[in-house]
C-alpha cells in the first residue's frame, strides 16, 4: 500500500494537475489552463493534492464561500493508475472536514449526467441529485447538480 499525503497545492503543482484534469475529462469538460488556473485563484478557492509515495496522484478543487456557509467542488480528480485505490474518498472526506470546521453547511457539484461512475461515488457519500442543468459543458451536455447537507454526518 502506498504512503499518501494530503496537503495543500502549491504553484510548481500547476502543470501536472493541469495534465491529471485533461486525462480526466473529455474535451469540452476537461478544463483548460486559463481555466484550472481561473478556479484555482478564486477568491475562496482550496485546492488539496494526494501524494502517493510522493507523487501526485489526485486532487480536488473547491470553491468555499464562507459567508454563505456553502461550497462546490470544482473538480476530483485522480489518475486512472491510481484510481480505485480510494484515494478520491480520501480527498472528498478531508475537504469535508475542512468545510465542516469553517462552518460550511452545504457542498455541492455538478457532474456529466453521462458519468455513471461519478455519480455513483457522489451517491455513495451522501450526495444527492437535485436537478438537470440542460447544456451546461461547451458541448451542450446535461450536468446533475448534486447536493450534501454537511451538517447530517
Amino acid at each position: 500500500m502506498a504512503k499518501t499525503l494530503i496537503r495543500q497545492a502549491v504553484s510548481a503543482d500547476f502543470k501536472v494537475l493541469l495534465r491529471i484534469d485533461e486525462a480526466s475529462f473529455p474535451s469540452g469538460i476537461a478544463y483548460d489552463s486559463s481555466e484550472l488556473a481561473y478556479f484555482m485563484n478564486l477568491e475562496g478557492a482550496e485546492t488539496l493534492i494526494l501524494e502517493a509515495d510522493g507523487e501526485i496522484a489526485a486532487f480536488i478543487i473547491m470553491e468555499v464561500n464562507r459567508k454563505r456557509r456553502v461550497a462546490t467542488i470544482i473538480t476530483l480528480d485522480v489518475r486512472a493508475e491510481h484510481q480505485r485505490r480510494g484515494y478520491a474518498t480520501q480527498l472528498l472526506l478531508r475537504s469535508e472536514e475542512i468545510l465542516r470546521d469553517n462552518g460550511v453547511r452545504m457542498y455541492d457539484l455538478q457532474v456529466d449526467v453521462a458519468n455513471a461512475g461519478a455519480i455513483e461515488f457522489y451517491k455513495l457519500h451522501g450526495f444527492e441529485m437535485v436537478r438537470v442543468l440542460k447544456n451546461y459543458y461547451q458541448k451542450g451536455q446535461d450536468a446533475y447538480l448534486m447536493v450534501k447537507d454537511l451538517n447530517e454526518n
